[in-house]
């Protein structure tokens, strides 16, 4: 059987990104609708709103998602995938070994969820009513308060405002959805949560990659610990889903770092103790735990980004070689502002590695 981690389907392709929805999206979506319904005491038609609110959420995490893509091709880098599924967005984005397109690739996103803000903000001020006040508040009430469908915004002045335009319904719930997504992936520091990777990059010229992608698996373990806490109080069975992706992302990312090669943290491996190299046999090989699904798709994540990478790199060289004999044979003025351009960054990330 397939690993579960690929139950998805394409629904399109959009400026060269595929964009793939997980099964499990359709079915979290219709188990919200059916829960809203099914709720005691839930006023009439509240159904209705969570129906409005996932499709303004999925709308808005997929431009996120493009945020993501398009921030990384800007730096040199490929993105040809987006994957949508109930906890949120992946990105399949492939960008220079370097901290500024990193940082700029993982800004993106968020990004993105500030122009959207900005956009919803400025009609609601100039055309519908000035005195609204932005619907910034994270634990604000987005679903309908009386049997009319009217929804409570607030004004300037703290003043309650009821309202059932759809203009006012559309706009203010895309601002706090667009809000909500802002403000998740830059407050949750740790892998692999936008936050978590502008808190490596930035620590990258400092402390190198490998000590800074400790430290932001470290922030992402402490970050699991409070969803985990926070799942239990508020009961929310998806901040525990959650949860556990954050460990399997971090975990991930920690296996990476003491495998050895390019991206270890200490370059070789202790786990048998110094005392291994004294012995006459070598020991029995431990007995590997079975992976997750999560584990598994990370797994062949990467070995697929490390096998592109390496036909890259070889596939750059070849045309440098090229370069370099036209040069020697027509000499520089002969190369086209593309071919200048190619070997600049070619150039640049040789240095950068």
């Amino acid at each position: 059987m397939r690993d579960p981690f690929t139950w998805s389907f394409p629904v399109g392709r959009i400026f060269g990104v595929t964009v793939r929805i997980h099964l499990l999206f359709p079915l979290v979506f219709i188990g919200l609708v059916l829960r809203a319904g099914a709720m005691k005491d839930v006023i009439p038609g509240t159904w209705i709103d969570v129906v409005m609110l996932e499709a303004l959420l999925f709308f808005t995490i997929l431009l996120h998602e493009f945020g993501h893509c398009f921030a990384a091709r800007h730096m040199g880098g490929e993105a040809n995938e987006v994957l949508l599924w109930p906890l949120g967005g992946l990105a399949a984005c492939e960008v220079p070994h370097n901290y500024r397109a990193h940082l700029i690739t993982a800004a993106g996103g968020p990004f993105v969820n500030v122009l959207i803000c900005v956009a919803v903000a400025v009609p609601m001020a100039l055309v519908i009513d000035p005195s609204l006040r932005p619907t910034w508040n994270p634990f604000w009430y987005p679903f309908r308060v009386n049997a009319a469908g009217e929804i409570a915004l607030y004004r300037w002045n703290g003043a309650e405002f009821l309202t059932a335009n759809p203009a006012h319904l559309i706009l203010a719930r895309l601002f706090w959805v667009s809000w909500i997504t802002f403000l998740f992936n830059m407050v949750l520091i740790g892998f692999p949560f936008d936050a978590g990777r502008i808190f490596q990059s930035l620590l990258w010229p400092q402390v190198g990659y490998r000590q800074a992608t400790y430290y932001a698996v470290t922030a992402g373990f402490i970050t699991m610990f409070v969803l985990l806490v926070v799942s239990i109080i508020w009961n929310e069975m998806l901040l525990l889903l959650l949860a556990f992706f954050t460990y399997t992302a971090c975990r991930q990312e920690w296996i990476t770092l003491e495998s050895g090669g390019e991206e270890s943290l200490f370059g070789y491996d202790f786990s048998q103790g110094y005392t291994s190299l004294e012995r006459d046999e070598p020991p029995p090989p431990p007995r590997r735990k079975r992976q997750n699904f999560i584990q598994r798709w990370l797994q062949r994540r990467a070995a697929r980004k490390r096998q592109k990478e390496q036909e890259r790199e070889a596939a750059d060289a070849r045309r440098v070689d090229e370069l370099l004999q036209k040069i020697q044979s027509h000499g520089k003025d002969s190369l086209t502002d593309e071919e200048q351009r190619f070997l600049k960054r070619y150039a640049d990330r040789m240095k950068n590695k």
